[in-house]
């Protein structure tokens, strides 16, 4: 994984607060990132989609489908809802 190619987009989309049970929240985290996770596998908007997020005080982790991979991918933000990191949950 190339982690510096999305450092960028990174610190653009990820500005957003999350507070667990904001749903407006929750969809703008789902939202950067789908928009990560698609610059991160160079996939455009209709093959990245957010299937589900959990959440708990230090953090949480949103899954995200990607289409043509065997796995979700795995986008993980801390407390305040910043994104720390996007990877393939797979080995390989």
């Amino acid at each position: 994984m190339q982690t510096l190619s999305f450092i960028p987009a990174l610190l653009m989309l990820s500005a957003c607060a999350f507070g667990g049970a904001d749903d407006a929240e929750q969809a703008d985290l789902q939202a950067s990132c789908e928009a990560l996770v698609g610059a991160e596998t160079d996939t455009g908007p209709s093959g990245v989609k957010a299937i589900s997020t959990q959440s708990d005080p230090t953090g949480s982790v949103t899954s995200v489908f990607v289409a043509g991979a065997e796995a979700p991918w795995l986008c993980r933000a801390d407390a305040t809802g910043v994104v720390t990191g996007v990877e393939y949950s797979r080995e390989g």
